[in-house]
Parts: C-alpha cells; structure tokens; sequence
C-alpha cells in the first residue's frame, strides 16, 4: 500500500512570486512521480560475489550499473555510487575483491584511472539479463 504525502505550498499573490511559487509546485509533483515511477533494481539483492576470479564477462548498461558473469548462468547487476565516466569507453574494467570475493559498499569497479565505488550487487536471472540488455 503507497502512502502519498501531501503538503499545502502557500504563495503570496504577486505575479512574479506566483510564477516561481507554481515552478517549486511543479518540481516537487515531478519528484513525486519519478520517485514512484523509477523501478528498483531487477533480481536478488546480495552483498557480495563469491569466486570473483571465476567471472569471465562483464557488459556495460550506462554509467552507474554493469552486468558481471561467472560460469554456470550466474549474473549480477553491479550499480555504482556514482557515475563512473569511462566505463562506457572501456576496453577493460577490474573488480577489487577480498579474499576472492566481490562486497557491496567495500569494493569498487577500476576503469582506466577511475575507482567506482560499488553501491549494490543484485543476482539476476539470464532472463532479466536479457531484458537489461534489450533496452
């Protein structure tokens, strides 16, 4: 059940006023409808990849999210902090890991000279690949 949360904007009745008064009502509609349009992330969330050193692809969706797989139809999402720029150009990519294992919020994607810092690790289905990949 979604509870919406709705808040009375009271402007003074000036014309130039009453513009930016409807400009703030407006954002604040449209951050609240790209909050609940934004779909979270598909698959299982985990917090760490086991037997880093077995994964063997990796494919770029954007700038903040990769998929990396290990054999065996194992996949997962990997979302980034932050943008990271040169992933999209990359020919390379490298996974920090501990003790042969990938964590979320500890270790970090390197691309060229950029360090990621990884937010989250979903395990994803080869049908929810498929589909990531689509779009």
């Amino acid at each position: 059940m979604q509870h919406r949360i709705q808040k009375e904007i009271v402007c003074p009745v000036t014309v130039s006023k009453s513009i930016v008064c409807l400009v703030i009502t407006l954002l604040i509609a449209l951050c609240a409808v790209s909050a609940t349009a934004m779909p979270s992330n598909p698959g299982i969330p985990v917090k760490k990849i086991l037997h880093a050193s077995q994964i063997d692809t990796w494919l770029v969706l954007d700038n903040s999210r990769l998929i990396v797989s290990r054999p065996a139809a194992k996949n997962y999402l990997v979302t980034l902090r932050r943008e990271c720029h040169e992933l999209g150009f990359a020919h390379s990519v490298g996974l920090s890991s501990s003790n042969n294992t990938v964590y979320a919020g500890f270790d970090y994607v390197t691309v060229g000279a950029q360090r990621c810092a990884i937010q989250s690790i979903n395990q994803i289905s080869p049908a929810q690949k498929a589909d990531l990949t689509r779009s």
